[in-house]
């Protein structure tokens, strides 16, 4: 794709120019003309490339790091995010009451994840089983913080469905394994009951079978409920 350039004065007024030149951007980073990781244009280029002032362009990479498409590395440079438009807390979460939070963190995994692992088993190729083996074996090793192999577990089982659109969802309530984490570190056997369940729900994957894939992941998030005191009745 060739890069948009020129003079964007013409048919914008000075109070749009910066979500115009913002949309260009979005648009460079969807077509992949601008990778995430790449280093974002300057000031400095982006100002002779679109013929506007600095404010302007300022204004511009506010928007864009508010949107979290560009993250500035102080001292090094401004590059496109990992994960472009994913903002941290999008649906303002860290606001809640905690112990409410948790529990209608754990009822909505429980709604959406076993359906994802179902998927899972369907549609993951063998780079995607490997890398859920390999998480397993640091879970056995102990080789990093039991929260952080959990998210990094979860994560990589949405990944196995190919769709993106459940990729980007996940990580919006992974809040709940953190939290969940502080909240039953002191359980006798959860760590080793999460562990069994994990080896199973990799194990229902590896093999295809979608239903069992389901049933495991269910069973495994039930029970990280009732190791965290997590009960849903109906409303009265």
């Amino acid at each position: 794709m060739q890069k948009a350039s020129g003079n964007v004065t013409g048919d914008n007024n000075s109070q749009n120019l910066p979500e115009h030149i913002a949309q260009i951007m979005r648009a460079r980073v969807s077509s992949g003309e601008l990778q995430a990781g790449e280093r974002f244009p300057t000031e400095l280029e982006l100002i002779e490339q679109y013929q506007v002032g600095r404010s302007t362009i300022r204004e511009t990479i506010k928007l864009l790091k508010a949107e979290n498409l560009i993250e500035i590395r102080h001292g090094v440079g401004t590059f496109i995010s990992d994960n472009p438009g994913q903002i941290s807390d999008p649906l303002g979460l860290g606001y809640g009451d905690k112990q409410q939070l948790l529990a209608s963190l754990m009822e909505t995994r429980l709604l959406i994840e076993p359906e994802i692992a179902c998927l899972a088993a369907e549609r993951a190729d063998e780079a995607s089983l490997q890398k859920l083996g390999r998480i397993i074996e640091k879970m056995e090793q102990n080789q990093q913080p039991r929260s952080d192999l959990d998210i990094e577990f979860h994560t990589a089982i949405a990944e196995c469905t190919g769709n993106n659109v459940l990729e980007r969802i996940l990580p919006i309530i992974n809040e709940s394994i953190y939290e969940g984490y502080v909240k039953t570190s002191n359980t006798p056997g959860s760590s080793e009951r999460a562990l069994d369940y994990h080896r199973r729900i990799y194990q229902a994957i590896a093999s295809g079978d979608g239903e069992l894939a389901r049933h495991e992941l269910k069973a495994h998030l039930q029970q990280s409920m009732e190791d965290m005191n997590i009960t849903r009745g109906k409303k009265r």
